[in-house]
């Protein structure tokens, strides 16, 4: 069966300030933006990937 490509989703996040300036200062200082590290803490704190399985 051949894989399909799925079509990218948009979601729209609220988060309290704190947290917004450590990710925003987080993200200034590493070069990663802001919806990548989101994404990677979500798939980590829900188990979804190894941590052996993560790119440096």
């Amino acid at each position: 069966m051949a894989e399909q490509e799925e079509g990218s989703k948009t979601i729209k996040v609220t988060m309290p300030n704190r947290i917004y300036q450590k990710l925003k200062k987080l993200s200034d200082e590493s070069g990663v933006s802001m919806s990548k590290l989101m994404l990677l803490a979500t798939l980590k704190e829900y188990k979804l990937i190894d941590d052996k399985d993560t790119p440096n």
